[in-house]
């Protein structure tokens, strides 16, 4: 009898009647679920003639289980395969279907655990904000359970864990919020390589939050930089979202100081040489270079962003950057741009207290 692991692989290479049989023969209801789930992922627009005996069949599986535990996985795992074909009528109704079996788990750490189970799903099915909120639920209900305190921080770290997996399949924008939480709770708990390696995925979410897909992160955390290149080559067909990505590529690199994103830089700005950017990216562009500390290239698109409050707020940015680089004087002058009188004296002032604590310290 083959493996789940082993269906999933004969359907990730095309083999689907081959996996559809070999996952019947399953005895356990839960893995032929697992395992009917996977096919049709892989059958979702190549052989969509064969989605309604597999759905039948993984309907059948899961009548046969009768642990809620496993009962709120399983409507969650489906809820989410429906929400894939877009069939967004059977998800909601599984979702719901899953919280009412959450509701019959008697055990508080196995509750929390399968309401982060459904959180997951939610999560992967788009619905970021319910998905949020089922997770501080859940970590709600394992702060006031009265069970073994090992016990406790063994489930909350289990919980972090689910989070910080939502937050690695998705996109940066979402991604966020989930790596937010699951850092906070392994540093209150003291993990610190989990921390550590969540804290990075973190700075990598915000650092490609417009062209950061969970693939090209990845690429980025392992050091594939040509390799995530290629993948937003291949996606990005518009030349401006590509010199924007470049531009975050570039900006990641040098955070973790790999000297060749001065490549990258260029090749973005070779790019630049042939497009136009709109007034968003412009403002965006400004403020990744300044993020970076390309200063003279931020200033450049600073001062073409036409709307005067975002002007002078990126002149803001870059002149407080030149002042904490000790370069008061090109401060001064980028200063001397800002239209907001209000606003130019407050930061003639920081730039002045800032230069005066340099001179304090020699």
């Amino acid at each position: 009898m083959s493996t789940a692991d082993e269906i999933t692989l004969l359907a990730s290479k095309g083999l689907l009647e081959e996996a559809i049989d070999a996952a019947l023969e399953l005895e356990d209801p839960t893995e032929r679920l697992n395992a009917l789930t996977d096919i049709i992922l892989q059958a979702h627009g190549k052989r969509n003639d064969l989605l309604p005996s597999l759905f039948n069949d993984a309907l059948k599986a899961l009548k046969k289980i009768k642990n809620p535990y496993d009962r709120a996985y399983a409507y969650s795992r489906l809820a989410y395969v429906y929400s894939v074909i877009g069939d967004h009528e059977n998800a909601s109704e599984f979702f719901d279907r899953a919280a009412d079996e959450v509701t019959r788990i008697k055990s508080e750490g196995d509750k929390a655990l399968a309401l982060s189970v459904l959180a997951y799903y939610l999560a992967l099915a788009g619905f970021t904000h319910e998905a949020v909120s089922s997770f501080n639920e859940a970590f709600g209900m394992l702060i006031s359970a009265s069970m073994d305190y090992r016990r406790k921080l063994d489930v909350i770290t289990e919980v972090a864990g689910m989070m910080e997996n939502a937050g690695d399949v998705l996109h940066s924008r979402d991604a966020i919020r989930f790596y937010e939480v699951a850092y906070d709770i392994f540093d209150k708990l003291y993990i610190n390589q989990r921390a550590a390696e969540v804290e990075k995925k973190l700075e990598a979410a915000r650092i490609m939050l417009y062209y950061g897909d969970p693939d090209v992160r990845g690429a980025l955390l392992e050091g594939r930089y040509h390799f995530a290149i290629s993948l937003l080559q291949k996606r990005l067909k518009d030349p401006q979202n590509l010199f924007m990505a470049l531009l975050e590529v570039a900006h990641w690199m040098k955070h973790v100081g790999a000297a060749e994103y001065l490549d990258v830089l260029e090749a973005a700005f070779r790019l630049l040489g042939s497009i136009g950017l709109t007034e968003a990216n412009v403002q965006r562009s400004a403020a990744i270079l300044t993020d970076m500390g390309e200063l003279e290239k931020a200033l450049k698109f600073a001062l073409e962003i036409k709307d005067p409050e975002k002007r002078d707020d990126a002149l803001a940015a870059i002149a407080i950057k030149l002042a904490e680089k000790k370069e008061f004087a090109d401060a001064r002058e980028v200063v001397k741009s800002v239209s907001n009188p209000m606003l130019k004296a407050k930061l003639t002032e920081e730039v002045g207290k800032l230069e005066d604590q340099y001179k304090m310290e020699f």
